[in-house]
This record gives C-alpha cells, structure tokens and sequence, in this order.
C-alpha cells in the first residue's frame, strides 16, 4: 500500500515568501537593487519550479515514494493470469488507495479524485490456507505503466466497489506497478469467494499485465462438492490433491465431462476415458470409449461414470421407469395398465371396515427406510392401513383406504381408496410428500372411477399439488358408472427436487356418490443436469450405490450442492463472456493451462475459438 506524497502548492509558497519578508528586519535586507532583484529572483526561481511541478504532477500524482523496487518476497509459484485491459471491457469509477486491510470485508473506502472511466477484469479465487496472500503485477508479461489492484470479497458490485472490500494497491510491485505483499498480511478464509481486480492509476489507460498469485491461492470460486448416495455416503466431485489445488477432480466442458470423484466407500469414480479437453462426445460403447457427455444447449447430462469397486453409474437412468411400486434397487414395472377389472354396478356398499394390518416396528422401519426413488410411495395402496406412506383422513370410516373385509373392487392388487358412500357427509383423502427430480419431463397418473352419482356437481373428488387443483371430478361427470379410467396430468413445473404435498380430497354431500382411486403414479425420468454456472441438479443410479444426489438436504438439515465451474469460464463470471476471450487471447503461445483447453502444451487459435464459440452462449 504505497501513499501518494503531496507536494506544496503554489499557496503554499506564496504564503511562506510573504512570511519571510514579514519576519524580517526590513532595515536590514539588501538595500541596494542589485541585492534585492537577486533574492527576489532566487525566491521566484524556487516557486516557479515548485508550480512547475504541482502542475506536472495534478491531484493524486506520484510522489517520492512510488517508482520503488519490487516488496514481493519470491518468485511466486502460484496460478498465473495473463490479461489485457482495453476499451471492450467494462469501466467503473475505482477506489482510491487505503491504508487500511480489512480481512472482514468491513472496508470504508473512498472514490478515487478522477472519477470514471477505468478499465478493469475481477478474478475470482480462493485460498486453500490462512496463509497471507500475495498477489503481483508481474512486470515481465505487463505493458501498462501504472496498475491498481485491489482485493475484495464476494459479492464484488462494480457499480458500488468501495464496499465489501479488504485491501486496495498501487505502487508496492516493481516501478509503479501494484502488489500485494506479505507485510501487508493478508489473511483470508478458506472456503469463501475473493475477487482480484486489476485496473489502472490513470482513466482509460490499456495494456496488457500479468497477474502473479501465491501458492495458496486457487483461481475460480471454491467448489461446492458433494453428492449423497444412502449406500456409499458422500461423494466428492473436487477432491483436493496434496498442495490444496483441487486438479484431481471433475473439469466440466461444454459437451462432456472429465476426471474424477471420490468417494469414502466406493474409492474413485471415473467421469471419462477422455483427458485431452476440447470438444469430444463419448461413444460408451466400450471399456476404453465411455464417460459422461453434456448437452450444451440445456446442460442435461447423459452415458456412463465407472467405479472399479461399484460397477458403471448412469448419469441417464431413462432405463428405469420410477413409477408407483418401484424401489431404488427394484425393476417391477407399474402394473399393466391393460389390467382394469372391477366395473361397478349400482350403488355399493362397503363391507365393514378395512382389516388393520399388523407390523413390527422393524417391519415399518423397514419400509419407510428403503431406498426409493423419491416419488409416490405405495401408490397402489397395497400396504394397507394404517398406511406408512399416506396420511388418511374419512369422517365416518377414519381411513378411506378399502382393502380385505372392506371390497374387492380395486383396480390392481387388494387395497385402494373409497370416497363418499356415507351420509349424510363424508369427507375422505389420501396425501403424502413427494420429492419431483429437478429438470425432467414429470407425469402424475392415476385411475379412477366414477362408480355412483348424485348428479350433483357440489360432490367431487380433486387432486391438489401443494394445495393447488390439478385435476377435478364430480357426481354429475357423464363418466359415471363407466368403470376404472387413466387420468395424466403434466406436472413438470414441479420438477424442482423440493418435496410438494399430493392429496386425493373428496366431499359428497348426502351419502349417494362414491369415488374410486387406485394405482397412483409420479413418472420422471431421473437423469442429472449441469447450468451454465457449473450447477448439478438431479439424480444418477448405480446398480451397487443407488440413486446418487447433486443436491438436497442431509439428514441434519445441512444443504449440500455440486458445483463444478465450466473450464471455458475462466474468470468464474458464472457464464461465458468476452473477458474469458480476452485473457485466453491474451495468452497466445503461452503454456497456460487453465487456457489450453486441448491440453497440447501451449494456447493457440484452437484454445481461442473453442472459447469464443461459447461467448453469449454460455458453456
């Protein structure tokens, strides 16, 4: 942090001339012309280049203590950038310098006495240690004669960047160039987000620089890394290697993914075969051609991971109908929907009550712990009452559930549901919390029937998603009396992985209508997408591990998230953008590997297109 030394004006001066002609014994100063033209002119000669050098300089300039050599204790062995300010980045009106270091991100900064107009590019990164920090503007890959560097902490706002801040440069690297130094310390938090943002002492200044970082700063935003398995626990998608960089873990490419996950009780993952970047789609279709591929449209994911310890892991399961009585370790379709039996005539009459099933507390810990694929529970009812998946509510009958001793006129299996038939008012329903995988095509489906009416349109029986109608029927539908029938309804919206209450709700009013309900399902095609930001939402299943998370909650309430940044966003914008183009370009014939996406050994022209191709369209 190199202060500004302020020289004297010409007030100053003028008013220290005066002074010393007032503290002086005029009788005693030279009274002949000579002797008094020849200290006036000496007084003049010292204030014209004192005003000479105020205007030279203007508000802010250099004084003394700039120009000096660099305070960086090195070489600095850490990530590299290498970037070029010109006029197609984006300007703000920078911070002046500060003494202070505010690790908290408590800064009170000022705005700099010239106002707007800086070029400037932030980078985002985060250290694995509490090391202090340093950062240098490395003068060997830097044509811009003045920089201005500064560190803040996330969010950085360039609209409003006095804030949030932890330490401003401008003269501590080599010549008037900026650095960030250990006796500057420092210190900042593993885990959290920082930003480095390289500008310039003078507006609209350009140039190309080269910024140097410590090794125990990590470019990019500190991954989010865990996915859940019930059978293998969690799963590490950026496992960190032994100098704290996370190289050994997943890299996200716009088509396909690369590397490795981790996990304590399955070992190694591996994502793909391909270890070369660049664009490339997998084949999967043998043990040297396989891995996961990426749409880059939408970002869904599709093919295969492998664990020598678990078997292949499919990033697609498209394959498994997860509909009503399937479990995650199942393969029992939904019962054939061609299977449609009991056709009602009349008004019936319920037996008696249902028969209560008897469990042990084992049995129902059983059941409510098995793996399933987190959509309808027992949607054929077929665990009886009292039910460990449906919350049941009847007016007259205390469950709507009718199985053994109750009828036999179930669509498939024993049990289903029976609405109304009671007077002179029932009210009845069936509802449970299901979770809807993220991003997929959703289909909820049930049957039901119609089987006697009042004629009535005040009986009914509806569907509510959330306490919102997605379906309703009444006594005066001309369905009635038809027999069991499909109902589908689209309930992609809901797609979400958040948990939303489905309830079957019926009131008849005078005892005459009944309703029927029977095999319930919630059909998703379970598979895992990945947004531009380098986000993971949904499901992958594996055979031994089961189903495999990327976002939710964990048993104590703890969110947890994978969040891999995509390669091609370089500077962690969160997209892909004309920053990205530049520092790649800017980079050229360089061995840079965070921009040599081909992995050849130096970026070139391939590097620079892949990127450009994706700017405003994101990875």
């Amino acid at each position: 942090m190199n202060d500004k030394k302020r020289l004297p004006s010409a007030g100053d001066l003028f008013g220290k001339i005066a002074l010393f002609f007032s503290d002086r014994d005029t009788e005693h100063l030279p009274c002949s012309g000579t002797g008094l033209v020849s200290a006036l002119l000496v007084l003049l000669v010292l204030l014209a280049t004192a005003v000479g050098n105020v205007a030279a300089q203007g508000p802010g300039e250099k004084g003394p203590a700039a120009g000096m050599p660099s305070q960086i204790v090195g070489p600095l062995v850490g990530p590299i950038v290498n970037g070029t300010l010109d006029g197609s980045d984006p300007t703000f009106t920078r911070p002046d310098l500060s003494a202070a270091v505010t690790v908290n991100c408590a800064s009170v900064w000022t705005p700099n006495p010239f106002g707007g107009g800086f070029y400037y590019e932030a980078h985002a990164f985060h250290v694995t240690n509490n090391s202090p920090i340093q950062i240098e503007v490395n003068a060997a890959g830097t044509t811009i004669g003045d920089t201005f560097l500064s560190v803040s902490c996330q969010p950085f706002n360039a609209a409003t960047p006095t804030v949030n801040g932890v330490i401003t440069d401008d003269d501590d690297g080599a010549g008037y160039l900026s650095a960030i130094t250990l006796a500057d310390n420092v210190t900042l938090t593993p885990g959290k987000t920082y930003w480095a943002i390289i500008t310039t002492y003078g507006v609209g200044d350009t140039g190309a620089y080269q910024l140097d970082f410590s090794d125990n700063v990590v470019l990019g935003v500190p991954p989010k890394k865990w996915a859940w398995s019930t059978n293998a626990g969690w799963i590490n998608f950026a496992p960190t290697a032994p100098n704290g960089a996370f190289t050994d873990g997943v890299a996200v490419y716009p088509d396909h993914l690369e590397g490795y996950a981790w996990a304590e009780n399955a070992g190694w993952i591996r994502l793909g075969t391909h270890t070369s970047g660049g664009a490339w789609t997998y084949a999967n279709s043998s043990a040297t051609d396989y891995g996961v591929n990426r749409n880059p449209t939408g970002g869904a994911l599709s093919g295969y991971a492998w664990s020598s310890t678990s078997g292949w892991i499919k990033f697609d399961p498209t394959w498994l109908t997860l509909g009503i009585a399937n479990t995650e370790g199942a393969s029992v379709a939904r019962a054939n929907n061609a299977e449609a039996t009991a056709q009602v005539t009349g008004s019936p009459t319920r037996l008696g009550p249902s028969i209560p099933v008897q469990r042990s507390a084992q049995e129902l810990r059983d059941l409510r712990e098995a793996p399933s694929g987190n959509v309808v529970r027992d949607g054929s009812f077929e665990t009886g009452t009292p039910n460990p998946f449906w919350t049941e509510a009847s007016t007259n009958f205390g469950t709507p559930l009718c199985g053994p001793g109750c009828s036999s006129a179930s669509h498939t299996g024993l049990w289903f549901v029976w609405f109304g038939g009671a007077g002179p008012y029932e009210a009845g329903s069936v509802s449970q919390s299901v979770i809807i995988p993220y991003g997929q095509p959703a289909t909820l489906s049930f049957w039901v029937s119609n089987v006697y009416c009042s004629g009535y349109d005040y009986d009914y029986l509806k569907v509510n998603l959330d306490g919102a109608p997605l379906w309703v029927t009444t006594a005066a539908d001309p369905s009635c009396g038809a027999g069991y029938r499909q109902v589908t309804v689209d309930v992609s919206a809901y797609a979400d992985d958040a948990a939303h209450l489905l309830e079957f709700k019926s009131e008849v009013f005078g005892g005459i209508t009944i309703f029927f309900l029977d095999d319930v399902a919630l059909d998703a095609n379970y598979g895992v997408t990945v947004d531009g930001a380098g986000n993971f939402r949904g499901h992958a299943w594996s055979e031994n591990l089961g189903w495999i998370k990327f976002s939710g909650t964990a048993g104590d309430n703890t969110p947890y998230q994978v969040q891999v940044r995509c390669v091609i966003d370089v500077n962690a914008s969160g997209t892909v953008d004309v920053i990205d183009v530049q520092l790649v370009t800017s980079a050229f014939g360089l061995n840079v590997p965070a921009y040599d996406f081909n992995k050849d050994g130096a970026v070139n022209v391939s590097d620079i297109q892949f990127v450009a191709n994706r700017w405003l369209v994101g990875c």
